[in-house]
C-alpha cells in the first residue's frame, strides 16, 4: 500500500496549484507560463469544492495503492484543476507532472470518433460506406474461414455505435428478445494467436487484424442490434480498430497524424500520442505501468518468453490498437479535448455523456457533466487494493462533486 509518507506528494502539488488558482503566492515565471499556456482560468475564485475533490482523491489513490495518477477539470473549456500525484518513480522513470503521458485504453476511442466526424464534416466520409468494400477487402487472410453472408453490410455508423454484428462477451438476450450468442474473445487482445494461424513471425499489422476478422462469422445482423440492446456486449474494440483504418484511408494519413493535424485549430491535440511497444525506445515522458499479471510476449508470437501484461504478456500492443485503445495524453488534454468533443458518439461537446478506458496497466475516465464542467483521470494501473468497487465508489463521489462546481 502506499505510505503516508508517499502521500505528501500529493498534497504538495495541491498547494501550488490552489494558490495560482486563487492568486494567492508566488510561484516561478516557468510554472506562471505553463499555466498559461494550459489555458487555466487564473481568475477563477477559490473553491471548496475543488479542495474535496483533490482530498478525496488523494484518499482514494492512497487507500487503493496507486502510485500514479492525474486529475484534470475543466469549467466551458477552461482548465479550473489540473494535478498530478505519485509516488516515487521506479528507475528508469521520469517524476510525474501534469505532463507525464498515459495510456488512455478505451478512452482512445474518443479520438477516433472526433477523427471519423471531422472526415464526415469535411464530405470525405459517407457514414453510411460499407466497411470492408471500403478498405478494399474481399477475402478472409485465413484462406479455410468463409465470410458470414452479412460483412459487407458493416457500415461507419455501425462501428461507432458498436452495431457491427460482433459480441466478444458471454451470450446476451438482447431487449428485443433475440439470443446473441458470444465468442469471449477479443481479436484485439488476441495478436499470438492471429499471428499463428497466419503463419507471421512477427506481430500482426491492423490490416493483418482486418483480413483475418473478415472471415469470422458475426454474432447478430449489422445494425439489428447496438451497445445499449445487448446490455453493452456487443461493444467492439475491433470496430473502433478498423474506424482507424478508415481515418487512414479517408484521410490520406496515418491515424494518429490525422488525429494530431486534422481535426482544426479548436483542437489541440499537439500532446497526443500513440504508446510503442515494438520500438525499444519509450517515450520518456511516458508512466510505468503497473499489473500483476504476466502471459507469453506478444512482441514476438514465436518466443515462449513470459512477460508482464502491461508490457505485452496481456495480448495486445498499443501500436495495433491505436484508434481502439492504444492512444496516450495527459489528463489535462483530454478534459479539454471533450469540452469540445463528445465523450461518447460523434459530434461537439455531449452534456450527460462519459466513456471509460481500463485495460493492464491502465484506467481512464472522460465525462462531460450538464453543468459545464468536464473532467478527466488517469491511472497507472487498474488493480486496486480493495478491489474494483474502490473505483466505483470514488467515481460516484467525484460525480457527485463535480455537479456542485
Amino acid at each position: 500500500m502506499t505510505s503516508r509518507r508517499d502521500f505528501l506528494c500529493y498534497c504538495s502539488l495541491w498547494s501550488a496549484s490552489q494558490m495560482l488558482l486563487t492568486g494567492k503566492g508566488r510561484s516561478s515565471g516557468l510554472e506562471e507560463r505553463s499555466q498559461e499556456q494550459a489555458g487555466y482560468d487564473r481568475t477563477a475564485p477559490s473553491s471548496a469544492t475543488l479542495g474535496e475533490i483533490h482530498r478525496l482523491t488523494g484518499k482514494f489513490l492512497v487507500d487503493a495503492g496507486v502510485t500514479a495518477a492525474q486529475l484534470a477539470i475543466s469549467r466551458n473549456g477552461v482548465l479550473i484543476f489540473s494535478q498530478a500525484y505519485a509516488t516515487r518513480p521506479p528507475k528508469g522513470f521520469s517524476p510525474v507532472n501534469r505532463q507525464t503521458l498515459f495510456r488512455l485504453a478505451s478512452c482512445s476511442k474518443l479520438f477516433a470518433c472526433a477523427a471519423i466526424h471531422a472526415l464526415h464534416k469535411a464530405a470525405k466520409l459517407d457514414l453510411e460506406a460499407k466497411v470492408f468494400p471500403l478498405l478494399k477487402i474481399q477475402a478472409p487472410a485465413y484462406r479455410r474461414d468463409k465470410p458470414d453472408p452479412h460483412i459487407n453490410d458493416i457500415t461507419v455508423r455501425h462501428l461507432v455505435d458498436h452495431a457491427g454484428g460482433w459480441n466478444d462477451h458471454e451470450s446476451v438476450k438482447a431487449t428485443d428478445g433475440v439470443h446473441i450468442p458470444g465468442t469471449g474473445w477479443d481479436p484485439v487482445f488476441s495478436l499470438r494467436q492471429i499471428a499463428g494461424d497466419l503463419g507471421l513471425s512477427s506481430p500482426p499489422s491492423k490490416l493483418d487484424i482486418a483480413r483475418y476478422m473478415y472471415g469470422k462469422p458475426l454474432q447478430f445482423i449489422p445494425g439489428t442490434q447496438n451497445f445499449d440492446s445487448t446490455n453493452h456486449k456487443s461493444y467492439s474494440n475491433f470496430g473502433y480498430l478498423l474506424l482507424g483504418l478508415i481515418v487512414e484511408s479517408a484521410g490520406g494519413q496515418s491515424f494518429i497524424d490525422f488525429v494530431r493535424t486534422g481535426l482544426g485549430p479548436e483542437s489541440d491535440t499537439s500532446n497526443v500520442y500513440v504508446s510503442r511497444l515494438l520500438e525499444k525506445s519509450r517515450d520518456p515522458r511516458e508512466v510505468w505501468y503497473i499489473d500483476p499479471g504476466r502471459g507469453p510476449t506478444a512482441l514476438d508470437p514465436r518466443s515462449s518468453e513470459v512477460v508482464a501484461d502491461a508490457y505485452g504478456g496481456a495480448g495486445f500492443l498499443p501500436e495495433m490498437m491505436d484508434s481502439a485503445g492504444g492512444l496516450m495524453t495527459n489528463a489535462e488534454t483530454l478534459a479539454l479535448f471533450i469540452s469540445r468533443h463528445a465523450a461518447w458518439g460523434l459530434g461537439g461537446r455531449n452534456p450527460g455523456s462519459a466513456r471509460t478506458g481500463e485495460m493492464a496497466g491502465t484506467v481512464s475516465l472522460a465525462c462531460s457533466r450538464r453543468n459545464g464542467i468536464d473532467c478527466a483521470y488517469v491511472l497507472n494501473t487498474r488493480v486496486f487494493n480493495g478491489g474494483p468497487n474502490q473505483k466505483e465508489k470514488y467515481n460516484s463521489s467525484l460525480e457527485s462533486l463535480l455537479d456542485q462546481l
